[in-house]
C-alpha cells in the first residue's frame, strides 16, 4: 500500500468488505456507522459474484475512500485475443477527507492496473462534480457510447 502524505491506498481483499460496506453506506445514508450483517452479505455477495477489482484509501489505517471497476471482456476476433476493458465506478471519499489528493490516488492505481492488465479501455460514468478529477488523470468525453435506461424490476 502506497499512497501521498498521510493516506494509502491498496486493493480491496475479502477481509475489507466490511470497511467497503461501512463506506457505501455512509455515502448512501450520510451516516458513518457500522453496516447492518445483513448489507454486508449482500455487498460480499455482489463483490464475489462479480468480476471485480477495487482499491481502498486509508488514514492512519481508517477507511476513507474507494474505488472499484468491473472487468468486461470482449467476444474474440479471428485476427486477434479478446480485448478487456475496465467499467469504474463507486469513487466515494468521506467528506471529512476530501480535497487531499486522495480519489486522486485512487484513480491512478485503476489506471495503473489496467495498463498492467492490459486493459485496452477504461469507461466510467461521471458525476459533474468528478468531471476534473477524471480529467486530470487522462479521461475524456467520449461521444461513441449508448445508453437506455431501462425501468426498475417490479
Amino acid at each position: 500500500m502506497q499512497g501521498s502524505g498521510r493516506h494509502t491506498v491498496g486493493l480491496i481483499k475479502d477481509e475489507d468488505l466490511l470497511d467497503v460496506a461501512r463506506l457505501r453506506g455512509h455515502w448512501s445514508t450520510g451516516e458513518n456507522q457500522q453496516p447492518a450483517t445483513d448489507f454486508v452479505d449482500a455487498l460480499r455477495a455482489w463483490w464475489t459474484a462479480e468480476n471485480r477489482v477495487g482499491w481502498l484509501a486509508r488514514v492512519d489505517g481508517y477507511a476513507v475512500g474507494m474505488v472499484n471497476a468491473a472487468i468486461f471482456t470482449r467476444i474474440a476476433k479471428p485476427e486477434r485475443t479478446p480485448q478487456r476493458w475496465n467499467y469504474v465506478a463507486n469513487m466515494w471519499v468521506d467528506p471529512d477527507f476530501r480535497r487531499r489528493g486522495i480519489a486522486t490516488d485512487l484513480m491512478a492505481y485503476a489506471v495503473a492496473w489496467a495498463r498492467a492488465e492490459g486493459m485496452v479501455r477504461i469507461v466510467l460514468a461521471p458525476s459533474p462534480m468528478s468531471i476534473s478529477l477524471y480529467e486530470s488523470v487522462g479521461m475524456r468525453a467520449a461521444h461513441d457510447l449508448m445508453r437506455l435506461d431501462l425501468d426498475p424490476p417490479i
